[in-house]
């Protein structure tokens, strides 16, 4: 049963103080229970949560626009660059080393890292954050 081991330490912990004894056990191992790893410890799992249409993109900057910039980006698994569109907006929050930054520390071969909504159609980044690495 799995409450075995409980009722059993809970018994002899009852006798004792009914008993008056000043005998303790320390450990569930005192009273000959060999194993309590599984009963004692719950194993709870990690949940993701994937926000639809949020796209989290990591790349190096290659060319600098009025409305946004290019983002260079290489496929791990294939090693193949690609090029994404980010378009950038007054609601587009910048960060530097975890500071508030603005559009204008941006510059050709930084490595950002761009949140947003991505669109697969015309392959365009709308960003809602923009986080400067280099």
């Amino acid at each position: 049963m799995k409450y075995k081991k409980h009722f059993a330490t809970g018994a002899l912990a009852i006798s004792l103080l009914v008993g008056g004894s000043s005998v303790f056990a320390a450990t569930p191992q005192d009273l000959g229970i060999k194993s309590t790893g599984q009963v004692y410890q719950k194993q709870s799992k990690t949940l993701k949560v994937k926000v639809a249409g949020k796209s989290k993109t990591v790349g190096t900057i290659g060319s600098i626009t009025n409305t946004g910039f290019t983002l260079e980006v290489k496929n791990l698994k294939t090693k193949n660059l690609s090029s994404i569109d980010v378009a950038t907006s007054i609601e587009t929050t910048y960060s530097k080393n975890g500071l508030n930054a603005t559009a204008s520390l941006l510059s050709v071969g930084q490595k950002v890292i761009v949140v947003g909504t991505l669109d697969k159609t015309t392959n365009i980044l709308t960003a809602k954050t923009v986080k400067i690495v280099g």
